[in-house]
This record gives structure tokens, sequence and C-alpha cells, in this order.
């Protein structure tokens, strides 16, 4: 709620959530912009979605059927707004594109739907070689293509979308007049072939601080299945954070960390709620060290999501998203 409000001042006019339940929360936070179910909606979920005044993307000839009956009954007083998304080769979720003309044929049969919004998704639009680049212009050409039917139909939609992050800072793509801005908006690269391209900064930090500090002796182990062994007399930190924070596993003897702006690697297993650092090189380390473990410290080092995704070999989507809920939020201007 926090984001969608600073994201509102910024002049973003329109939000795109998962899930039902992620939209109500901002109906009711007070936000009145355009709010998009890019999940869609389950059986049951009609009314409410009406009803709150949200759009839905659809997929399926069922789902719209299933928004029209629902806007007719009771006193719902408003047409469901759909945005049809179409599968231009994500093969995803969406209406094949070549089944797009029989589809328009039953909407035409819907009183109480508004084809709202015309959606789909690049498969391969952060991926700047010839083989993506080619199937990112397929998948325009398809749109483009399915985009000519709906108008062709007599339907006239508001919103035209389909390009991501990566799409949407490379392509002009005709007639789309929305873009959906996703790791970007994180403050980091869409693949690690936009590496120097884009002059982004990290929006979001993970912290923690220094629980304990112990000496140990060379052959001494750490951790759950001894990963780790002492080669000489260390100064090992325990920290309180582990993989139910979202710290991940895979992090385990690869992972840094910054402590007083210096780099202390990750010693042993991460545990579900510890992580021990190595910090012998550190002047002055204290017990209550602030520890930086994503994002920039307050001298400006910085431990990119990128090198967390490498080094637990995901992407930094997954790294940003696998921050748990029981980690505190604090919002900064």
């Amino acid at each position: 709620m926090d984001i969608s409000r600073e994201l509102e001042s910024l002049g973003v006019n329109a939000f795109g959530v998962a899930f039902l339940a992620e939209a109500i929360q901002l109906r009711k936070s007070g936000c009145d912009k355009p709010i998009l179910l890019l999940g869609g909606v389950y059986p049951g979920q009609e009314r409410k979605c009406i009803g709150y005044n949200l759009s839905t993307v659809i997929f399926t000839l069922e789902q719209a059927q299933a928004l029209n009956q629902a806007a007719s009954t009771g006193k719902l007083f408003r047409r469901a707004q759909v945005h049809l998304k179409i599968d231009t080769g994500m093969g995803r979720l969406g209406v094949p594109y070549n089944e797009v003309p029989q589809l328009l044929v039953e909407l035409k049969k819907m009183p109480n739907i508004t084809l709202e919004g015309l959606i789909s998704h690049f498969a391969s639009a952060d991926e700047l070689d010839e083989s993506g680049q080619y199937f990112t212009r397929l998948q325009g050409e398809r749109f483009a293509w399915a985009l000519a039917e709906i108008r062709k139909a007599g339907f006239s939609p508001r919103y035209i979308h389909i390009a991501n992050s990566a799409a949407a800072l490379l392509r002009d793509i005709p007639d789309c007049n929305l873009i959906r801005p996703g790791i970007t908006m994180y403050g980091a690269l869409p693949s690690a072939d936009f590496q120097g391209k884009l002059d982004l900064r990290p929006v979001m930090r993970l912290k923690s601080r220094i629980a304990m500090l112990k000496w140990v002796e060379p052959g001494t182990t750490i951790s759950y299945a001894r990963r780790f062994t002492a080669g000489e007399r260390t100064l090992i930190a325990s920290v309180p954070v582990g993989y139910a924070d979202g710290y991940l596993r895979a992090l385990t003897n690869k992972g840094e960390a910054l402590v007083r702006g210096e780099r202390a690697k990750v010693a042993g297993t991460v545990c579900m709620d510890w992580t021990m650092l190595d910090v012998t090189g550190i002047d002055g380390v204290a017990v209550g060290d602030t520890v930086t473990l994503m994002g920039p410290d307050d001298e400006g080092h910085c431990v990119h999501a990128e090198e967390l995704a490498a080094w637990a070999d995901t992407i930094p989507y997954a790294i940003f998203c696998g921050i748990s809920k029981r980690v505190p939020r604090v919002y900064l201007k």
C-alpha cells in the first residue's frame, strides 16, 4: 500500500496485481485508480471482482461466461471489465492467438462484458541475442494480428499492452498505450544481457545485526553438515537471518554481506533463522553492527540482487519476492 501511494504520487495511473485479495487490499487502502487482476478470477470470485470495480484478465471462454452471468444478477449495476489475454508464444496463459476470432464471436453474445483491454506477454524480450529478438518480433507480429481481428470484429479496447521491463526499454510497439514494468522497478536488470546498458539504483535492502562474535581455532567446523572448516584462527559473526526470512540456503559458503563497509563471506550452511559470516579481517567489528545482506549500505557500498541470484543460481526476481512476511518492512522516502 505504501508503495502504491508513492507510485501514484509519481504519476502511475493504473495498477496490476496477481490476485483478487491484493486488489481488494489496495481498494480498502483508498486506491481509486484502475486495478487489473493479471491472474484472472477463480470461480466464485466474479461478483467481488465486479463489485470492487476491478478489471480482470480472461483467458478462457468459461471465465467470460461466468463474469457475464455475475454482472447480470444482483445489484452490481456495472458491467464486467475484462482484458483478453492471448498466447502469442509464452505458452503459459492465454487464448491461442489464432483462436481469437472464434472467441470474439462468443464475446459479442455477452451484453454484460466490456472488452477493456488486450494483453499478452513476451517470453524472450530480455534475451538480446538473435534468437531471442527474433522470437520477440514474432510475438509482436502475432499480437498485432490479433488486435486487427479484434478491431475488425467491432471491439475498441482502451488498453493495449504486452511490454514488460525489457520490451518497454528497447522496443517501440505500435498501438500499445500501457506497459507493465516489473524487475526494473526494484532497480535490477531484466537480465545479464543488460549489464552496462542501464543506470539503475536498487530500491530495496535487507538488513540485520550481528548477535554474537566468537573466535574459532583452525579445523573448527561451522553449521549444519560442517560445510565450512576454518583454515586459520577465524572470527565468526552470527546474524539472525536465514532462509525462513528469504536469505536462500543456496547462498551457503557463497553469499557475501556488508559489515562496516567491507564484504564478509557466508561461513557454512545458511540455517532457517541464522547465517554465519567470516568477519576476521574487518577492523573494529562488534556485536550490534549492521549487516547489509542485500542492497546498499549507508556508505554507498552495495550487494546487488544480481550477485545474490548468481551465487544462488536463480534470478533477481526470486531474491526480491522471496523475502518473507516475517521480515519487518520500513519504507524510506
